[in-house]
């Protein structure tokens, strides 16, 4: 057994930006509620059909309020209810401490701790890391490993376990 990872950061609102954005758009990329846009998008496109042969415009002005919502305002409001959620929170701008081996997390600060069954994916975003708890993300910012071998063995212990995707 070798020694654990430390992670370490700041949990700021440029990270639950980072935060918001990265589980948001994975999300909405791996759920079959994005085909519900698809057919927004269809009945726009009937609805430019209609306003062309009939002089009707009703249902391009629905369709397109419905896409605006779908994908614009929809986001918008998640957005605010997590900024909303991060200024309530007791870790606002609190420095976060992971320890993370073969067995799990451990949380010092408030000792708790995770199994890695316990956790669904280890997603990588670019240079940071999303971790996937069902309902919960957490997110790890590249900044958080002391080193490259730090993450890199983070991210060999994910996959060992089969939750790196």
């Amino acid at each position: 057994m070798s020694k654990p990872i430390k992670i370490s950061y700041i949990w700021n609102k440029n990270n639950i930006d980072k935060l918001f954005e990265a589980s948001y758009k994975y999300l909405f990329e791996n759920s079959s509620k994005r085909y519900i846009g698809w057919f927004f998008i269809a009945m726009a496109q009937f609805g430019v059909v209609a306003l062309f042969k009939k002089g009707s415009f009703a249902l391009l002005l629905f369709s397109t309020i419905i896409l605006v919502y779908w994908y614009y305002v929809k986001k918008l409001i998640a957005k605010k209810r997590a900024i909303k959620a991060f200024e309530e929170s007791p870790f606002k701008n609190k420095r976060i401490d992971i320890l993370v081996d073969e067995n799990g997390f451990k949380t010092p600060s408030n000792n708790r701790s995770w199994k890695w069954e316990d956790i669904q994916k280890v997603i990588p975003v670019g240079e940071d890391i999303l971790i996937y708890n069902n309902p919960n993300f957490h997110y790890i910012p590249s900044s958080g490993f002391k080193s490259i071998e730090d993450k890199s063995y983070f991210k060999s212990l994910a996959k060992q376990h089969g939750v790196l995707e």
